[in-house]
């Protein structure tokens, strides 16, 4: 009988260890989106770094943007654009500091496929630009590559 509680007592310890494994893998972020920034010809001094990434688990992006170089005290936004996109979507928005240092950050934002970064001015004339790099396989099933279950994906 002791040898059966002990077997049991083992049985549950890994159901345990094995649910955790699972849960945190699926909140695992997934399909890194990173973009080296540069200065448009508005701007040719501009130089940062985008990353967008798609969190599975809440079937949204998170992202963060920092570029250096631009007007200070001007509000600049962050957008991406292609692919689905089309035209930017604003994800945020800040103002360049002292050091004409711009960066802001989102969290948990529904969008369709993208492929390009864009930094506006408040003109509305785009002063840095970049390409998103793909890695990681999860991302919006709206972007190229996506092979995993995401919300909207088509499942034949």
């Amino acid at each position: 009988m002791r040898l059966f509680r002990s077997g049991i007592v083992a049985l549950l310890m890994v159901a345990v260890i094995v649910s955790g494994m699972v849960s945190s893998a699926g909140a695992a972020h997934n399909g890194n989106n990173r973009a080296e920034v540069s200065g448009t010809a508005a701007d040719m001094d501009a130089t940062g770094k985008a990353v967008v990434n798609y969190s599975e688990g809440r079937g949204t992006f998170n992202g963060t943007i920092t570029v250096r170089n631009l007007e200070p005290g001007e509000t600049y936004t962050f957008q991406v654009s292609g692919a689905a996109a089309g035209a930017g979507i604003d994800v945020c928005e800040g103002t360049a500091n002292s050091q004409g240092t711009f960066s802001c950050s989102f969290q948990n934002k529904a969008l369709p496929g993208f492929a390009n970064v864009e930094v506006e001015n408040e003109a509305v004339v785009v002063v840095a630009m970049g390409v998103f790099e793909r890695g990681g396989n999860c991302r919006d099933a709206d972007q190229a590559g996506s092979l995993c279950d995401a919300p909207g994906r088509n499942k034949n």
